[in-house]
């Protein structure tokens, strides 16, 4: 007897196949609850979406996110009578609802089997409670430990819809993660985690939790992705003559480099029409803050062409501007009890007790960022004279007044408890291997927890910068000028010091015009 032969499907049985596909989803979405509006359009992108997939030669087993990533980007010739109705233009990619609609199909396609997974994706709830236990066993705070939830949920995601099992994890693996064009479902920010050194920080601990457990290899994670070589000069300039610092370079790296993924490498090519054309297609999947970076990375890569010749100066006035409007919020700070009361919590005999008050007394009253804080060297201290030099964004050293208080907490650290090591900076960890601190976070997480030892309620601010902001208020409010304030924070521009303006209330309240809408 011969074997049957393989033979690929007809149309008519295509048809049927995607005919059944959908009349169980319809059924499925009537159980999600959907209203019948909603299962319409859910219905159509569906279609839409199986058109596709037959057009490109791709089956149902084969779906991944690598295959929505490609139908969200195609160029759209499906035909109209078979893509929901003709809602959808040709020549053109489909909007976010119908790729928000196709993950409800590929999650649905999971559920019934027609797509091949790992199916490790039901252990990751069980995953994610082991790990935040154990966070919470390693002495971490909630709101540390809510965070390292969030990116291990997200990791365990994007492994289920890449379809990798996490016995496969590798460093090669990790590098995509943290660099992929995120279509995850969940609140991710359009990937605003990428590239992140919290983000590989929280990996790292989720991927260390999960070799613990024998579940994933021993992977090394090396995060130092080399700078697009093709924006070499662009690297430059913006070290020489913005005077930014290795992490913002790197940060404009990543924006330009995918901007001109659509932009294109001859800046001849480029007008008011593309630049306003390329950013407004990215505003419709990106968060507001991410928005604010694509606009300042496009604006400061069109300077530097300008720079060169390469494109007129007025291309950069072409770039749209996000809603943000300026002095629209009250400034976030601490009354000066309260501030005693932090600076109070850590009037301790430990070690990480001398070094955190000061660090508290610098923030608190020299209005330092925690950047500034972070790189402090032994160098820049002036004790002869007692200043410190202080080279804040800009690189422009700038050199400050050194309080009583917190001089006499920075020579205590320095002479009692410092470890004794050659490291230059002046900050380190209290933990062997004695080294500074990998991020600034660390400085807003350690002021964050004395706000918590304090009792101090800060619901607006919680890190190191409401310390600069309650500096700044305090000057004002003891009769300082603006031109001393702006003076004191290093602000390039005094319009930045104007939010300051705002702090007295009760003396606003004064001087304010009553409103004519008002009825007597």
């Amino acid at each position: 007897m011969r074997a049957p032969t393989k033979r690929n499907l007809t149309d008519q049985e295509l048809d049927l196949a995607s005919a059944k596909c959908l009349a169980e989803f319809h059924d499925y979405l009537d159980q999600s609850r959907l209203s019948p509006g909603s299962i319409h359009k859910t219905l159509g992108s569906a279609r839409h979406f199986l058109v596709w997939l037959r057009c490109s030669g791709i089956k149902l087993p084969h779906v991944d996110d690598a295959v929505l990533r490609r139908f969200r980007d195609h160029d759209c010739v499906c035909l109209p009578h078979k893509c929901g109705g003709g809602l959808y233009k040709r020549h053109a990619p489909p909007p976010p609802a119908t790729i928000k609609n196709v993950q409800r199909l590929i999650r649905f396609l999971e559920i019934s089997g027609r797509t091949q997974t790992p199916g490790e994706i039901e252990t990751g709830c069980r995953l994610v409670q082991e790990f935040e236990d154990w966070g919470a066993s390693e002495g971490h705070t909630p709101n540390m430990i809510a965070q390292f939830c969030a990116r291990s949920r997200h990791l365990l995601i994007w492994l289920h819809r890449c379809r990798i099992h996490m016995k496969d994890l590798t460093a090669e693996t990790l590098e995509s993660f943290f660099e992929h064009d995120c279509l995850c479902p969940g609140k991710f920010d359009g990937f605003a985690a990428r590239a992140s050194d919290y983000t590989i920080y929280s990996t790292r601990k989720f991927v260390r939790f999960l070799e613990s457990r024998g579940l994933v290899p021993d992977v090394h994670i090396v995060r130092k992705k080399p700078l697009n070589p093709e924006l070499h000069a662009f690297h430059t300039w913006l070290r020489q003559n913005r005077g930014l610092s290795e992490c913002t370079v790197r940060e404009y790296d990543r924006e330009v480099s995918d901007l001109l993924r659509s932009l294109g490498n001859n800046p001849d090519m480029y007008d008011a029409a593309l630049v306003r054309e390329v950013l407004l297609s990215r505003f419709a999947n990106a968060s507001k803050r991410h928005a604010q970076r694509l606009v300042i990375a496009m604006r400061m890569y069109l300077r530097f062409l300008s720079s060169t010749g390469e494109c007129p100066a007025s291309l950069a006035g072409a770039v749209p501007r996000t809603g943000l409007w300026r002095l629209a919020t009250l400034p976030r700070y601490l009354t000066k009890e309260d501030i005693e009361k932090v600076i109070a919590s850590c009037d301790g005999s430990r070690t990480v007790d001398i070094r955190n008050r000061a660090i508290l007394l610098l923030l608190a009253r020299l209005g330092l960022r925690a950047g500034d804080v972070r790189f402090l060297q032994l160098n820049d201290i002036d004790w002869k004279n007692a200043e410190i030099h202080v080279s804040g964004k800009s690189r422009r050293v700038v050199r400050l007044p050194l309080p009583q208080d917190a001089g006499d907490a920075l020579l205590a650290y320095i002479e009692q408890t410092r470890p004794r090591v050659s490291e230059q900076t002046v900050f380190l960890r209290s933990r062997a291997p004695y080294r500074p601190f990998a991020h600034s976070t660390a400085i807003s997480i350690l002021v964050h927890r004395a706000l918590q030892r304090a009792g101090v309620d800060s619901p607006n601010g919680q890190g190191a910068h409401v310390l600069r902001h309650s500096a700044a208020t305090g000057l004002l409010r003891s009769g300082a000028s603006l031109e001393t304030v702006g003076a004191l924070l290093r602000h390039e521009c005094s319009t930045t010091t104007e939010i300051y303006a705002k702090v007295d209330l009760a003396m606003l309240q004064q001087v304010a015009q009553p409103w004519v809408g008002d009825v007597q």
